[in-house]
């Protein structure tokens, strides 16, 4: 049985610099993201309200400077669920007035 995967992106400019992808084990999200963080060798950012929204709505998240208590050298980091073949990361009814 596949299992979940956690992808996460280092952008510089509007490129992807480094990637890494990380198997979830035990559905721990949270050690996943860290792995991700080690070996990117970052410090693990401060995870607002609006990024577990966006993590529970969407499967994906993105953390600029301001997220970080370090000085980097990149834009963002982005992190997405990538699930097993055939299942879908459900965001709901997607309503562009409300993305206004």
């Amino acid at each position: 049985m596949d299992k979940n995967r956690l992808w996460g992106r280092i952008i510089v400019g509007h490129r992807i610099a480094r990637q890494e992808t990380v198997t979830i084990e035990n559905d721990d999200i949270e050690e996943a993201f860290l792995e991700i963080c080690r070996r990117f060798d970052v410090q693990r950012p401060l995870q607002l309200p609006k990024h577990n929204r966006e993590f529970e709505k969407f499967g994906r998240t993105s953390f600029s400077k301001e997220h970080f208590t370090e000085s980097i050298d990149f834009q963002r980091l982005e992190i997405e669920l990538i699930m097993p073949d055939g299942e879908k990361k459900s965001s709901g009814m997607r309503v562009p007035l409300m993305d206004a």
